[in-house]
C-alpha cells in the first residue's frame, strides 16, 4: 500500500482521537495535515490537486459558516450557550442599585488607601477615593457610582 494511504488512515485515526480527548487541537489539526498531504497524493499530485484541495476547504468553511447562521437558536443545537435572559422584572437582581448615593456626604471609619470604609447616612460602605490617601475621620463626598463601587472624594473645609 503507497504511503499517502497510511497518511489518510493516519489522519482518520487522529481527527477521531481529536473527537475523544479534550484537547487544544493537536490531534485535529495534525489530522487535517495528514488527509490534506495524503489527499493530495492520492489525487495524483500538481496543481489540479492542490485546487480539488483547497475546493474542499472553501466549501467546507461556507458549509459551517452556513450552520452558524442559519441553525435554530436552541439549546440542542448549541449546548455551550445560557439563551435564557434573566430580567429584573422577575426577581433577578445583581445587586441593589447605588446610584441614589450621588452627592451624598459621610464620615470615613478608615483611612483609604485608597480603598476603605465610610459612614454615610448611618450606612457603613466599602467606598474608595479616587486615588489619594484620605484620612481616618475625614469628610467624603460619593463622586462616582459603577456597580457596586462607590467612589468618593474628600471634601475640602
Amino acid at each position: 500500500m503507497p504511503l499517502e494511504y497510511y497518511f489518510l488512515i493516519a489522519g482518520v485515526i487522529l481527527l477521531a482521537i481529536e473527537m475523544v480527548v479534550p484537547g487544544f487541537g493537536f490531534f485535529g489539526i495534525a489530522g487535517m495535515a495528514c488527509l490534506t498531504w495524503g489527499g493530495y497524493y492520492v489525487l495524483g499530485g500538481g496543481m489540479e490537486s492542490l485546487l480539488v484541495i483547497v475546493g474542499f476547504y472553501a466549501l467546507l468553511a461556507a458549509g459551517i459558516a452556513i450552520l452558524c447562521l442559519y441553525l435554530p437558536r436552541e439549546s440542542k443545537w448549541n449546548p455551550f450557550v445560557l439563551w435564557d435572559r434573566q430580567a429584573n422584572s422577575k426577581g433577578y437582581t445583581g445587586g441593589s442599585n447605588l446610584s441614589a448615593l450621588v452627592g451624598k456626604q459621610g464620615v470615613t471609619l478608615t483611612a483609604l488607601r485608597p480603598a476603605g470604609t465610610a459612614l454615610v447616612e448611618g450606612k457603613r460602605l466599602d467606598v474608595s477615593s479616587l486615588g489619594d490617601y484620605v484620612p481616618k475621620d475625614a469628610p467624603v463626598r460619593i463622586v462616582k457610582v459603577e456597580g457596586s463601587k462607590i467612589f468618593v472624594d474628600r471634601v475640602k473645609e
